[in-house]
């Protein structure tokens, strides 16, 4: 496992795209079909083939995907910087050799593409960007709160990993899918819809970002798996199957943090200001929030989702060779939760 998370490079590209570079609809991906995926709760209406989604069938779209030009400036605009833009209600942003997206009123995703995207690696690096950080402005845009975490659904309720980049959620969420065969709720956004006092959990995409190591280790056989981004040795592995999981209550949410070699591994319930602060932290994109939505809102939902489920700050060391040894307090803690 590495620390380095290449999606996040999002807020520094080296440059945003000259206009002689070719624009519009890929031929390689270019289709009249509609495909309609359910996803965060949402129903998808797509241009665009996204097999990490659970197709649907005959639902009004809450979303819609296309291809088409993306607009060079926004009107009324409360920030531009070399890589995006945004207004109260749209978003634009550019990643560098590959397209343009622009997000509107939490409904409508436009893409522009930049190069040929015959190729597969191509054809899935526009797949990642539209599911990271396109979708997580669509998702604050329209309100929601969504989570960078990686959750899967343990016997005594829903279980979400948060951390800084490269501490390891989607290899700890794969190994319990994989080990114990719990189902993976998501892999790097979830979105929380608070009913009345208890805070359910939406799925995201059926899939996992795992470095080669991991990806190794964790021996996913029959799998399919492609390159995160081109040329980098972290990988996108699609899970098989369509996903079953209907939205569960939010039992827990762990920071994971790394340990020194010879330390044992922790597990440790925190409160207060402690776990308020964790679930400020766990926040997809939290800049965005200026943008989209009041302080005051954001605020208040952080509360009631503190005071609705338990927090923990988990260490361990972080070894491959020991991982299963070292989850024991966490795997305890799991179970206690069933018992309880």
């Amino acid at each position: 496992m590495r620390s380095t998370d290449r999606e996040s490079t999002i807020e520094k590209p080296e440059a945003v795209y000259p206009r002689s570079e070719r624009r519009g609809k890929p031929a390689a991906l270019a289709t009249k079909q509609r495909y309609l995926y359910r996803v965060y709760g949402l129903t998808v209406e797509s241009e665009v083939a996204l097999p990490e989604l659970t197709s649907t069938q005959n639902q009004e779209p809450d979303v819609q995907i296309r291809f088409g030009e993306v607009p060079e400036t926004l009107d009324n605009q409360i920030g531009s910087w070399s890589w995006c833009m945004a207004s109260s209600s749209e978003f634009v942003f550019s990643v560098q050799n590959l397209a343009k997206y622009h997000i509107a009123e939490g409904r409508r995703i436009t893409i522009e593409r930049r190069l040929d995207l015959s190729e597969g690696a191509r054809a899935a690096d526009l797949r990642l960007w539209l599911l990271g950080s396109a979708f997580g402005a669509l998702l604050h845009q329209r309100g929601s709160l969504p989570l960078h975490v990686s959750a899967v659904k343990a016997p005594g309720g829903v279980w979400a990993f948060t951390g800084e980049s490269g501490e390891g959620k989607s290899t700890l969420a794969g190994f319990l899918h994989k080990r114990y065969g719990w189902p993976l709720v998501s892999d790097d956004v979830s979105v929380i819809e608070q009913v009345g006092l208890v805070p359910f959990i939406q799925p995201g995409p059926r899939k996992l970002k795992l470095w080669a190591d991991a990806l190794e280790h964790l021996e996913f056989n029959g799998c399919k798996s492609v390159r995160d981004l081109s040329n980098t040795d972290k990988f996108q592995l699609y899970l098989p199957g369509e996903s079953g999981y209907q939205p569960q209550a939010l039992h827990a949410l762990v920071i994971l943090e790394s340990a020194d070699v010879d330390e044992p591994a922790t597990m440790k319930k925190i409160k207060g200001v402690d776990a308020f602060n964790a679930c400020l932290g766990a926040v997809y994109r939290p800049y965005m929030d200026c943008w989209f939505k009041r302080p005051e809102q954001r605020m208040t939902e952080l509360m009631q989702l503190c005071k609705s489920i338990e927090v923990y700050r988990f260490r361990r060391p972080r070894s491959l060779a020991d991982f299963e040894v070292n989850l024991r307090p966490l795997l305890d803690s799991i179970a206690a939760a069933k018992s309880s």
